[in-house]
């Protein structure tokens, strides 16, 4: 659907076009006519003055300067027919004409007098007996009429055009409001559902912004009421979970050994649901944060994945893998560490549940470009392609080794964290462990002037 800009314009043009026409026709009419009539006042006007003019004069023949000799290239004489007659004789002829032809002119009329044809207007004086016939070219009326009416038009058209030429920008610049509005709509984030300010837009738009607030305040309930409810449910089911590992857990060693593969996949099942529910509670936990204009805080990004990494050592020992966490003494970020909690176990979980066994996987802390800290996670594991790498943050995709307690939804949080925190999420080329190679790169805050780094394996 074309904008409302562009509809405004188009028919802003075809009311002047359907203004203009009719005007146009209208004032060639009227102008016509009018001329027209000015046109026969001033000739018969002008053959008053001749005739008042010739009756005071003898009935000698006049003498009449030639304009055509001095004036030729302003005036065209020939149009008009000048005759003087004075009881029966010519006293004066415009045109080198017969004597009886001009001295037979009617007082009105037309005659056509060599190639054209004239129309002809005269005044006698009854006391001398002198008269004056004026013709005039029969089209030149019409003719002079046409280019005075043209020459109307042509100028109403020229303001025609600069009032559209204003139109048009004071369209443009009244409707900025709207683009400006419709930006401010467009460029909020899918997680920003705050009331849009009724004060600032126009008087117009009023009724569509407090329409859109009603809008988001019921998607905001929607969300809110949908994040409640997975979220308790993800409550009320830790619970019998935790319960239920734990007595299967004490079962341990205590059964047959036929019975043992049985045991194995109950507690397999056990851990995936467990899993699944702090996922669960991962994604509710940060849709229940808003970043709008947050930049975060400062961390002290080692201390942060020592935190971390030292929380997972228990399920990486069970997989028989090894965590690693190289980096140097301090590193200061800016972000927000309980998004940045998630994001970072999830990718350890990740390397843990791909890695060999035994495995390893190494945790580095590092500094990247000027501004930048890297933080990389990697494993010993098969490793993703760039296109599987891409494929892999969809929600449900399982990509890799088969089996395990995962439910793919680990690198969709992470993705799904990292875009709204603005980290940006890469796939390096695997290095010395061949596995999976994950870099975020977080925003450096200047760490204190006396810190020095040192590794730590």
């Amino acid at each position: 659907m074309p904008s409302i800009r562009r509809c405004l314009q188009h028919r802003l043009a075809w009311l002047i076009a359907a203004v203009w026409v009719p005007a146009s026709v209208l004032i060639v009419i009227v102008v016509g006519l009018e001329y027209k009539e000015s046109f026969h006042s001033r000739t018969a006007h002008t053959a008053q003055l001749m005739l008042a003019f010739a009756s005071t004069q003898s009935a000698s023949p006049m003498v009449f300067p030639v304009f055509r000799q001095q004036h030729a290239p302003d005036f065209d004489l020939d149009d008009y027919l000048v005759v003087i007659s004075r009881d029966g004789r010519l006293l004066y002829a415009s045109e080198a004409l017969p004597a009886q032809d001009l001295l037979a002119l009617p007082m009105e009329g037309k005659a056509r007098f060599g190639t054209k044809r004239r129309l002809l207007q005269g005044f006698e004086d009854e006391l001398t007996g002198t008269r004056v016939v004026i013709g005039v070219d029969v089209y030149e009326p019409l003719m002079s009429s046409l280019q005075v009416a043209g020459l109307v038009a042509g100028y109403v058209l020229c303001a025609t055009v600069l009032v559209a030429l204003a139109l048009t920008f004071g369209i443009r610049s009244g409707l900025r409001p709207l683009g400006a509005f419709a930006e401010q709509v467009h460029d909020r984030s899918e997680e920003n559902l705050a009331l849009l300010d009724e004060t600032e837009a126009p008087s117009e738009l009023r009724g569509v912004v407090h329409a859109l607030n009603g809008l988001m305040a019921r998607l905001r309930l929607v969300l809110d009421r949908e994040r409640d409810f997975v979220s308790n449910a993800a409550h009320e089911l830790r619970t019998p979970l935790t319960a239920i590992r734990a007595q299967v857990e004490a079962l341990d060693g205590d059964l047959p050994e036929r019975i043992q593969p049985r045991f194995a996949n109950i507690l397999e099942a056990t851990n995936r649901s467990s899993r699944l529910i702090t996922q669960l509670l991962d994604v509710t936990r940060s849709q229940s944060l808003d970043l709008t204009g947050d930049p975060g805080s400062r961390v002290d990004l080692v201390e942060f994945a020592q935190s971390v990494v030292a929380g997972l050592v228990p399920a990486a020992n069970r997989r028989n893998v090894e965590i690693t966490l190289d980096s140097p003494r301090f590193a200061a970020v800016m972000t927000r560490p309980e998004l940045l909690a998630i994001v970072l176990r999830n990718l350890v979980e990740n390397a843990v549940k791909y890695a060999a066994a035994p495995g390893r996987v190494v945790v580095t802390v590092a500094g990247g470009e000027q501004g930048v800290t890297d933080l990389m996670v990697e494993d010993d594991g098969p490793g993703l392609s760039a296109e599987a790498f891409e494929r892999a943050f969809e929600r449900f995709q399982r990509l890799g080794r088969s089996g395990g307690d995962g439910v793919g939804l680990g690198l969709s949080i992470v993705s799904e964290l990292c875009r709204r925190m603005g980290v940006p999420v890469d796939r390096l080329e695997p290095s010395t462990l061949g596995g999976l190679h994950v870099r975020l790169r977080l925003s450096t805050a200047p760490p204190p002037p006396d810190q020095r780094t040192s590794h730590y394996g």
